[in-house]
């Protein structure tokens, strides 16, 4: 009798659960199936890690993700990073070269080994399938010594046809350093203070909402509106390290 009233019990806890869900994807706007929130439940324990989901932002969507990667697969990352290191580019109209008045970092692109491919999957997951276009690029490492920058930027570009990258992961690989965040000049910084630990609340030097680099997190965004077009909302950069150093990881879709 115990038995079936825990049992009945959970179940009714898990309805009101997936109601819950249910009920904030239909108050969102972001034009988001039902399988985002059945992936986020449902999916993870394939995918060997356990992390933490914040919703920062409904418009333009951005999720802050903390323990997105573990320690294993970090030192793996750069483990396979370090032969591979390239002066970073930039690729406006889909033409790649060298411009440090824009961009100083080193890239490294990823061979898609097991690892690589369960970090992947990982991404693919979250986000929920949307069809048989859906894409993950080949993830890139991004190394910044002191003083190294990414000036602000789309992860699209207009003058792209097709191929424009629909969703951006920023995460962080290692983080010992000053400056170094990922800052978003068009968004609003949010009155709560729980968000400093994310978020840099005393910087008065950039306008917006600078997410601060932590190991193992990271900063998920859309780069268009639910029609298709260009949100301009989710204009970034990747601030100047100020002393150390820090990598990140680059998941395009």
């Amino acid at each position: 009798m115990i038995v079936c009233f825990l049992r009945t019990q959970r179940f009714t806890i898990a309805i009101l659960l997936l109601g819950f869900f249910l009920f904030i994807l239909s108050d969102l706007k972001w034009g988001l199936s039902v399988s985002y929130i059945g992936r986020l439940l449902g999916h993870y324990k394939d995918i060997s890690t356990d992390f933490q989901v914040q919703i920062f932002s409904r418009d333009p969507l951005i999720v802050y993700i903390d323990n997105f990667v573990s320690q294993d697969e970090i030192d793996h990352l750069l483990n396979i990073s370090e032969d591979e290191w390239m002066p970073s580019m930039v690729y406006p109209g889909g033409k790649s070269h060298v411009d440090t008045s824009q961009r100083v970092s080193e890239s490294a692109l990823l061979p898609r080994d097991e690892i690589v491919l369960r970090i992947e999957k990982r991404a693919l997951a979250f986000q929920g399938w949307r069809g048989d276009n859906t894409y993950i690029q080949k993830m890139k490492t991004q190394r910044y010594e002191v003083n190294g920058f990414y000036n602000f930027h789309y992860d699209w570009d207009i003058l792209v046809k097709d191929g424009n990258r629909v969703t951006t992961y920023m995460v962080y690989l290692v983080a010992n350093c000053t400056g170094g965040g990922t800052n978003f000049p068009r968004l609003q910084r949010p009155n709560d203070s729980r968000w400093c630990n994310v978020i840099d609340c005393d910087d008065d030097e950039y306008s917006g909402v600078t997410f601060k680099p932590r190991v193992g997190a990271a900063v998920f965004w859309e780069n268009m509106h639910p029609n298709g077009s260009f949100h301009r909302g989710v204009r970034h950069a990747s601030l100047p390290v100020k002393s150390g150093q820090k990598v990140g990881l680059n998941i395009w879709g």
